[in-house]
């Protein structure tokens, strides 16, 4: 157990942290940039977060524009690692930093 988590936990925490934060970097960078942009690490998100958008596109209402798209298919990962996993897993979360991921971040500061 680390961080109090079994290992099996952290990872899929790890997953879900990585996509959301995937996510949020292509909406945040796609301010700046557009989406067929040179830059490399602009290329790296859109091909990374693609497939992750297009699945929320099924729960993603046709309102939203495009371009907010990358931040609501966040959104809807960090509802999920805030409230549902553990509701499922049964771990107390009281903010981001509590999460395995951000945790480690924050420990390196």
């Amino acid at each position: 157990m680390m961080f109090g988590w079994p290992v099996g936990l952290i990872l899929i925490d790890s997953a879900f942290a990585v996509a959301m934060w995937i996510c949020l970097g292509r909406f945040f960078l796609g301010v700046a940039l557009h989406d067929h942009s040179s830059f490399i690490i602009m290329r790296w998100l859109v091909q990374a977060s693609t497939p992750l958008i297009n699945a929320g596109n099924r729960i993603c209402p046709r309102e939203v524009p495009e371009k907010l798209r990358p931040l609501y298919a966040g959104f809807v990962v960090l509802v999920i690692r805030f409230y549902v996993f553990p509701m499922i897993t049964g771990y107390q979360v009281s903010g981001l930093g509590d999460f395995p991921l951000e945790k480690t971040i924050l420990n390196l500061f």
